[in-house]
């Protein structure tokens, strides 16, 4: 089941231009001094732009950050599978070349492509690993795994070898007991990433369409009854529910009320008994290694451990892939309010 995060990200400040920090180590430093010769910083410029007037700065928000670039990146680095399905969907999907393993299951007509890719570690990108890869841009879902903490790079160091951060909305957070942006999160994403790689009209088109189904499932639910709902997942034996962020604004997208949602940040660990004591008519548990076992796995423990909920006593219980309910930066999202609501709502027409 889907895993929530308990690390603690980088507060951000903005300015407007990111200073580098000196490197950590002499690790570091070597590696910095064998990339400086193929890096182009933000400061050297281009030559090909200078001969050329008419090249601009491309210049995006990122943590309340300016950052420029002074070409459209043509190599990128991921720290999800899930930010892949908008790369593609812009179809700039080609251009990644090396991504981390473990944060979320890749979409299906993706899995073997992104299988095929270079890893960059674990969780958290290695300074290494982007050395080997020379990505031009690296692309988090989230700002603690460029912070400089627990060995991953910081923001800074990646500048020093010539890479540029971009943190999709809702990933700039202290950490999660601060609650996050929805879903609208994504749509200045896909339009800021429509400015980075020159495809604003493809970005506008993909926005409209994935707001108009959002639209098409508000018309759908609104005159549906709101259905309890909580959202679940267990890691080491230790039960957490959604409480807000992305997760909980899926929910609500989808016709459901989040019975959660009075307890502070994005996730927070509750007891059986808590669940039991509120009773959801309807239960939602994030597979987040999308597979039948998986799903398997989840119904098994919530057979074992609520026999007498209502959802469970009715078979309300939908497992769901985990990108499709919380996955920052990826349009799968869009198609989990879609499925959650068909599931809440069974009676209501999908019309296209």
């Amino acid at each position: 089941m889907f895993q929530p995060r308990h690390d603690r990200p980088l507060t951000s400040c903005r300015r407007p231009r990111a200073v580098p920090k000196r490197p950590r180590n002499a690790l570091l430093s070597a590696l910095i001094a064998l990339a400086a010769v193929g890096a182009t910083g933000c400061g050297g410029g281009d030559a090909d732009a200078r001969q050329k007037g008419e090249k601009k700065t491309i210049a995006f928000e990122s943590c309340s950050r300016t950052v420029e670039l002074d070409r459209i990146p043509k190599r990128v680095a991921i720290t999800t599978d899930a930010i892949a399905d908008t790369l593609f969907e812009l179809g700039v999907g080609d251009r990644i070349v090396a991504k981390t393993r473990g944060e979320s299951a890749p979409a299906p007509e993706l899995k073997e492509r992104l299988a095929a890719l270079p890893s960059l570690g674990t969780r958290n990108p290695s300074v290494e690993a982007l050395v080997g890869a020379k990505p031009d841009l690296l692309i988090t879902d989230q700002v603690e795994k460029v912070s400089g903490k627990l060995g991953s790079p910081s923001i800074a160091e990646l500048e020093k070898l010539g890479i540029a951060t971009y943190v999709v909305g809702g990933g700039c957070a202290a950490d999660l007991s601060e609650d996050t942006s929805g879903l609208e999160a994504l749509d200045g994403d896909i339009r800021q990433l429509g400015t980075i790689f020159g495809v604003e009209a493809r970005a506008r088109k993909l926005a409209d369409r994935l707001n108009g189904s959002l639209d098409d499932v508000r018309r759908r639910t609104a005159q549906e009854p709101r259905t309890k709902v909580a959202k679940l997942s267990q890691v080491a034996g230790q039960l957490y529910v959604t409480s807000g962020g992305l997760s909980d604004d899926v929910i609500e997208r989808a016709g459901g009320t989040n019975v959660f949602a009075d307890l502070p940040g994005q996730f927070a660990p509750v007891s059986p008994e808590q669940i039991v004591a509120r009773d959801p008519q309807s239960i939602i548990v994030d597979n987040f290694t999308a597979t039948a076992a998986g799903e398997n796995e989840a119904m098994a423990y919530l057979k074992r451990t609520f026999p007498t909920v209502e959802a469970v006593k009715k078979q309300r219980v939908l497992v769901i892939d985990a990108a499709k309910s919380g996955a920052r930066g990826s349009t799968r999202p869009v198609e989990g309010v879609a499925e959650i609501a068909g599931f809440l709502h069974p009676n209501t027409s999908h019309s296209q």
